[in-house]
């Protein structure tokens, strides 16, 4: 009997010995949306440094794992890159992957490989059909529905995104994670050079991405992902050819062309684009009610308060595009390229456009102004897998910008910019040391700007960028937590002003708490520093009044400060996410508070006695230091509530909302009205089809001397059919915008009181791939 009871203990301990070694065996299928099994796809499992790839039918098995919950990190070649949440039981898993849900892409902008649900920041990834409906003729204008993303226009030719309020210096626009080392920044007239037509997809960080891109993206940043560079063998000849063409309220005739192909370990890229858009068609006056009334009051008449129906001098002209090679093997890759684009476009209103918002008349001019640009750009990236022990992967980019462009009034040249800029990022991510998995950064660039020109109001400089960074991240049972730290230092040199050196020091913690499978809450905690750029350090700085520049395009005097210190953004930012197979939802509400913001302030100045400058007439803005809050919250909803065979239905709401004022009281101009919107969708097969609505309100929290801006609703309708061959795919498009032909003026807008957004418009186009 004694033996008997000591045999059935060993027994009990031995199944239960059992029972843990299968429990530490992790197994299951790989499969895609359709349930067709996914075979030879790497899986890897970072925190535990394990990875394996899938057999022919689709089946993985990973060994030694503790039951819990594991993040899969599933690269699908050519498929695409996903992440996918998993909780392992011991039992076999069925992993079901859809390669097109912007919810599990990897974000490539980030060098740990998230997605938008594994990160502690709130991100966005707009791709595939969605991207291609609703490119616009730039970057802001692409991405002007998004929430927590406002645009910035300035006409047809120029926009840029708008981040929670911010824009200009505090937003980084990024193409392929390399900066666009155009002149964007230096005025809001100035072209992005981040070709829409030719992106794959866009991603958007909201909120500082400060560690990764340094203080220019103190507001966000936004990463244009195109495959100039080839990452991928393509099977064979791939690419795909892209028309769009607009009713007269644009006039858009677009046609883009990608081309791919691979010979051995070679891939090849070819693409190009030619981008046409006529002067844009309105549903009302040029200038706002507001503006008119002004002059009314004032007993002065505006150049443009007769223009109604047509917005002049919007047209636009775009060309270019791009040859790339690379080589690939198992052991990582290494390409380069060359691309060269092309624009011309007008400045309607031009004579408005300035940075503080009061508004400004100046005398009548018949020949309008237009911008010509060009730049061409070498590309080098490269990636090392696997470089050395305990590394993962050494990652180096390296570019190199000519860029050129000239402010034209009727036949002569009134300013040329210049900048031939270089920039190298070198990223080398480290394996899981104890559980925490990282990546240590260097990112260095050089850019010596020159403006020429009787409106040369910035002097000729270089500037010198050396940014070192350090990111980890732990994860212990339902926590996922992020460090990181990055120090910058710049060296800006000018004839004048000599050499002037700064230094900026940024950290962020952020944490995510996954509640169970769907639900998770984010917080994540940002203290960062901003540098003053030239433009805001030296504009007319040396200039007596008498011999103030102004800016031909901006018909304003902006003066520069060599005295301005650096900013210092303390940013919170704190949400809910829920995430399921028919839902997908998410909140965020946002602090920030700017120490030092610097920002424009109107100065009044009075000319001595018997003293006649040309520029009188123009508003002079000082660059100015003062406190500053930004604060505001994010909501959305998309919900696929009902489905019957083939049948479909979708709906969503979303909304937004901005608060940005100094904290001695006044509101900072621009600042982007609180928005609320829905949407409605049905597909049935190939066919898709969304309507959606979007009410932005009336903006009154105005800055010194800004005008009001009136709400509208945005009516959109956009419908989709897919048709499948056998080595081919053909998308068909419609859209419809504004359908109720509302009068648009965007509050972030240099020129919304001169220069609303298109009327009613049409747009239909394919795109064949192959």
């Amino acid at each position: 009997m004694k033996y008997s009871a000591i045999a059935l203990l060993l027994s009990a301990a031995l199944s239960q010995q059992a029972l843990a070694a299968d429990n530490q065996t992790f197994s299951g299928t790989l499969q895609d949306s359709e349930g067709k099994p996914l075979a030879n796809v790497e899986i890897f499992i970072s925190s535990e440094n394990q990875s394996v790839t899938t057999d022919e039918n689709g089946r993985f098995e990973f060994t030694g794992l503790e039951t819990g919950r594991y993040v899969l990190d599933i690269k699908g070649g050519k498929q695409g890159h996903v992440n996918k949440a998993v909780q392992h039981t011991g039992e076999s898993l069925t992993v079901t992957v859809d390669f097109s849900d912007t919810q599990t892409l990897v974000i490539t902008g980030n060098p740990l490989e998230h997605t938008i649900l594994e990160m502690a920041a709130p991100a966005v990834i707009v791709s595939g059909d969605e991207l291609t409906q609703k490119r616009g003729s730039n970057i802001g204008e692409t991405l002007a529905e998004v929430p927590g993303v406002n645009l910035s226009s300035f006409g047809a030719g120029a926009g840029r995104p708008v981040i929670r309020g911010q824009q200009g210096n505090r937003v980084t626009i990024l193409s392929n994670n390399s900066s666009t080392q155009d002149a964007s920044n230096a005025s809001p007239d100035h072209w992005i050079a981040a070709e829409p037509l030719l992106a794959k997809r866009v991603e958007i960080l909201k909120g500082p991405a400060t560690l990764l891109y340094g203080g220019g993206a103190v507001g966000g940043a936004v990463n244009v992902v195109d495959n100039r560079i080839p990452t991928e063998l393509p099977d064979g000849i791939e690419g795909g050819v892209e028309v769009r063409m607009g009713d007269s309220a644009t006039g858009e005739r677009s046609t883009v062309g990608t081309f791919s192909t691979a010979n051995g370990g070679l891939a090849f890229n070819i693409d190009a684009f030619k981008s046409e858009t006529d002067e844009i068609e309105i549903p009302g006056f040029a200038e706002s009610y507001y503006l008119r009334e002004q002059e009314e009051a004032e007993g002065e008449a505006g150049h443009d308060e007769a223009a109604s129906g047509i917005l002049e001098n919007s047209d636009t002209d775009s060309k270019g595009g791009s040859v790339g090679f690379s080589y690939i093997s198992d052991a990582g890759y290494w390409g380069m390229s060359y691309s060269d684009y092309e624009r011309n476009y007008g400045l309607p209103g031009h004579a408005e456009h300035h940075d503080e918002g009061a508004v400004v008349e100046p005398e009548p001019t018949e020949e309008a102004v237009r911008l010509d640009l060009r730049q061409q750009r070498w590309d080098m990236k490269g990636r090392w897998n696997d470089p050395f022990d305990g590394f993962r992967s050494l990652s180096v980019q390296f570019a190199s910008t000519d860029y050129k462009h000239q402010e034209i009034e009727g036949a002569e040249i009134g300013t040329t910019f210049l900048n031939d800029a270089q920039e190298t990022r070198l990223e080398l991510v480290h394996d899981s040391w104890n559980g925490w998995q990282g990546a240590f950064g260097l990112q260095y660039s050089d850019s010596d700007f020159v403006t020429i020109g009787d409106e040369a109001y910035i002097p000729a400089s270089n500037t010198e960028k050396l940014g070192l960074f350090w990111l980890e991240e732990y994860e212990v049972g339902h926590w996922h937590t992020e460090l990181g730290a990055r120090y910058d230092k710049q060296t800006i040199t000018t004839d004048m002003f000599g050499q002037r050196d700064d230094n900026a020091f940024s950290v962020a913690v952020g944490s995510l708490w996954h509640l169970d499978e769907h639900w998770t809450l984010p917080i994540n905690i940002t203290r960062a520093q901003r540098l003053a750029a030239v433009e805001e350090l030296y504009s007319n700085a040396g200039n007596t009044e008498a011999t103030y520049v102004p800016h031909l395009a901006t018909a304003s005097i902006e003066v520069g400060n060599p005295d301005l210190g650096k900013e210092t953004a303390n940013n919170i930012d704190i949400g809910i996410r829920y995430n399921s197979d028919s839902v997908s939802a998410s909140v965020a509400i946002f602090h920030n508070r700017i120490n030092d913001f610097i920002y424009l302030a109107h100065e009044e100045h009075e000319p001595a006695p018997g003293e006649v400058h040309a520029h009188d007439e123009l508003p002079v803005f000082v660059y100015s230091q003062a406190d500053a809050v930004f604060e505001g919250a994010e909501a959305e909803i998309d919900w696929r509530f009902a489905s019957d065979g083939l049948a479909v239905w979708r709906a969503g709401l979303f909304g937004d909302y901005t608060n940005a004022e100094l904290k001695s009281g006044p509101y900072l101009p621009r600042t982007p009205a609180k928005r609320l919107g829905g949407s409605i969708g049905f597909d049935y097969d190939m066919f898709t089809s969304n309507l959606s609505a979007t009410k932005v309100f009336d903006q009154d929290h105005l800055a010194e001397d800004e005008l009001p801006t009136d709400g509208y609703t945005l009516v959109n309708l956009d419908l989709g059919y897919n048709v499948f061959f056998d080595e081919s795919e053909l998308f068909l498009f419609l859209r419809g915008q504004n359908l109720t032909d509302a009068e648009i003026r965007d509050h972030s807008s240099f020129l919304k009181d001169r220069a609303p957004r298109a009327g009613r418009s049409l747009l239909a186009g394919f795109r064949w791939t192959f």
